[in-house]
């Protein structure tokens, strides 16, 4: 099991939290890859803590279903379902397209500049072609989105729906002429949350991931056809 040398000793931080977070990470990141027995043994000893704390962050991705387990046998990495992408992206479209509509209502002036500086962030990442620093702020862009909507159990669903998306763009495709379409929706996005028309939000985030999706299954088909039919599980994505 491929466990990075260079993670911290957890001292005054939740074990199984910090746990799950670093092993969540690794999988979307592919560097536990799709298959790869985790062994709650080898992270409890790399973290310094009993298997308790680890077992419960195993439990965490199971849910997510970022991993299976084999009852009495193994923890195994989940494979990246592609017949799962449309289910994802149509998933979140709504949920995010709820989210903005929501926001528009209750975003603070404080979340609204912090909207304005992580867009010129991304726009500044995209510009130099920094691909992690671009996944980053796009993120950022929209957690505070749906933060501002001030409703959890929105938040909860679209976080476990995003972790899978970021899975497939960091698992299969590199896309650079989604940055600029990126660029250009969020502001526009940006733009209409500042004028508070919910209505017209709701519609653009949704068509936001619409796009989204469309593109990353054209793209993901011309990497099937690029590799006989398999897809390339090297390359780094946005």
């Amino acid at each position: 099991m491929p466990i990075p040398s260079n993670v911290e000793n957890l001292q005054r931080f939740s074990a199984k939290n910090i746990i799950y977070q670093t092993v969540c990470d690794w999988i979307i990141t592919g560097v536990l890859r799709p298959g790869e027995k985790i062994v709650d043994s080898e992270l409890a000893k790399r973290f310094n803590v009993s298997r308790t704390p680890v077992r419960e962050a195993i439990q965490i991705l199971e849910g997510q279903k970022l991993v299976y387990v084999v009852p009495g046998r193994a923890t195994v990495v989940a494979d990246i379902d592609t017949t799962d992408i449309e289910k994802c992206y149509r998933t979140l479209a709504e949920l995010q397209a709820l989210a903005a509509e929501l926001a528009c209502g209750s975003i603070t002036d404080q979340e609204l500049e912090q909207m304005e500086k992580t867009h010129r962030a991304f726009v500044d990442a995209c510009d130099r072609n920094d691909g992690a620093g671009a996944i980053d702020h796009d993120n950022l862009f929209h957690e505070t989105i749906v933060r501002a909507a001030r409703n959890e159990y929105v938040e909860e669903f679209s976080r476990t729906m995003i972790l899978h998306i970021q899975r497939i763009k960091y698992h299969y495709f590199h896309c650079d002429r989604m940055r600029k379409i990126s660029v250009s929706q969020h502001g526009e996005i940006l733009r209409t949350i500042q004028a508070r028309d919910g209505a017209k939000a709701k519609e653009l985030m949704r068509s936001h991931w619409i796009c989204s999706m469309e593109n990353s299954l054209r793209d993901i088909a011309g990497s099937m056809q690029g590799h006989g039919g398999e897809l390339g599980a090297d390359v780094l994505t946005k």
